[in-house]
């Protein structure tokens, strides 16, 4: 494997982690909500028009927006701002994590996850795998389905070559897996400031990215340095 390969896919590797902190603290931390993708969330708005529940179908059409919105601010930003898109997210995940350690247990459970509607939006399409590969960091049925495709597939015909893939795909369910069991201790120790541990995994992407693109880092020294 190359070395900027190799660089690619810690990168996506450490955004997976992230991403399961963020789904594993959903589903922990506001019985059993998954707000990283919107499946249940549009079968759930569909159930709520439906059964006329006004209210319900406000709040899911409401995560509907910003998830909606987050996707779309994917392809602004790089269209009209010279702004790097992975820091971006980075930087709007480092906020998600931080608003949901102070969103008051009150607030109902739903919209208490809307950061990360927004926020996991934002990190899908933005960080879309790595070697060459399409790869979801925020969930995971794709990625299981193409682990289990290819290495069926050297089952088959033992054509080596579908181990690369099926080790790239295997490597992002188990560092989104990694991400998840990062959340399970830090809700089980932490209470409502569990969310706060996820700035682990996402300041070692942030490491990651900073050294895998030296112009980003000098950029940011510049501004650090630049008068006032």
């Amino acid at each position: 494997m190359k070395k900027k390969d190799r660089k690619q896919r810690r990168i996506h590797y450490g955004m997976a982690s992230v991403g399961g902190f963020l789904g594993g603290f959903a589903i922990l931390s506001h019985h059993d909500l998954l707000a990283n993708a919107q499946t249940s969330n549009l079968i759930s708005l569909a159930i709520s028009i439906l059964g006329r529940n006004p209210f319900q179908a406000v709040l899911h059409i409401g995560s509907l927006l910003l998830y909606m919105l987050g996707l779309s601010l994917t392809v602004l930003i790089p269209r009209y701002t010279k702004w790097n898109l992975r820091l971006c997210s980075m930087a709007i995940d480092a906020l998600c994590l931080t608003a949901l350690a102070f969103i008051p247990s009150s607030v109902d459970d739903f919209v208490a996850l809307y950061p990360i509607f927004f926020a996991m939006a934002f990190q899908w399409n933005t960080f879309k795998g790595a070697d060459g590969y399409i790869a979801s960091s925020i969930f995971s049925t794709n990625n299981l389905r193409q682990f289990t495709t290819s290495l069926t597939e050297y089952f088959c015909d033992r054509d080596r070559n579908h181990l690369h893939k099926t080790s790239f795909y295997g490597g992002t369910l188990l560092f989104f897996h990694i991400g998840v069991a990062i959340s399970y201790f830090a809700c089980k120790s932490l209470g409502t400031m569990a969310s706060l541990a996820g700035l682990l995994p996402l300041g070692i992407c942030l490491f990651f990215l900073l050294t895998e693109n030296t112009n980003l880092r000098k950029k940011l020294i510049s501004l650090r340095h630049k008068p006032a």
